[in-house]
């Protein structure tokens, strides 16, 4: 956890991903790992959490900065599923 100049908390992580999606009439098994950050209280409540929690996790991608090539997921949401708290 770190803090913005304005005092905003920011946590940088990755998520990782495993599911089964339909493509072309198949399923396929999808696994990925995905660079992510949160803001505000919702940094707060994922520095609480397990490094292997499972969770749903929404919000939206865009680059590192203006320039990178690099993806990150902005998460806007996050629902911690053995519980179900938001």
């Amino acid at each position: 956890m770190r803090y913005t100049p304005a005092g905003v908390p920011l946590i940088e992580c990755k998520i990782s991903h495993r599911s089964r999606q339909l493509e072309s009439g198949g399923e396929r098994e999808v696994t990925l790992t995905l660079p992510a950050i949160a803001i505000g209280e919702i940094a707060q409540r994922l520095q609480r959490l397990n490094v292997t929690q499972a969770i749903s996790a929404s919000g939206f991608l865009a680059r590192k900065s203006r320039n990178s090539p690099y993806i990150v997921l902005h998460i806007c949401s996050l629902e911690n599923i053995q519980t179900g708290a938001q």
